[in-house]
């Protein structure tokens, strides 16, 4: 089952393809992924893929990532999770995108 955290502002949540629109705009604005490591998606096919690798690295215990959401407002302002996790030697990447707006 996939976790749901709470901040005093934010949800943390799992991203569907209902968010695939909000994915596209983060991961589309070269600011953004500027230091991300590949390049800004040009289709919303793109960020549609995204989604099912965001699972997949879930359901294969390799990673998690949340959407970050605001509380009472609906739609993704980023992403935010943890990559490579290898739980045998207790190490993970973090890493996070914001959109700029």
């Amino acid at each position: 089952m996939f976790p749901t955290l709470e901040t005093e502002r934010l949800i943390l949540r799992e991203i569907t393809y209902d968010d695939a629109e909000g994915i596209f705009a983060c991961f589309s604005n070269d600011i953004v992924t500027r230091f991300y490591g590949q390049d800004s998606l040009e289709t919303i096919d793109q960020a549609r893929g995204f989604v099912d690798f965001f699972a997949k690295n879930f359901e294969e215990k390799k990673g998690i990532r949340w959407g970050i959401e605001r509380k009472g407002e609906r739609g993704l302002i980023g992403t935010i999770g943890l990559n490579a996790w290898s739980p045998k030697h207790k190490r993970a990447e973090i890493g996070y995108e914001i959109h700029p707006n």
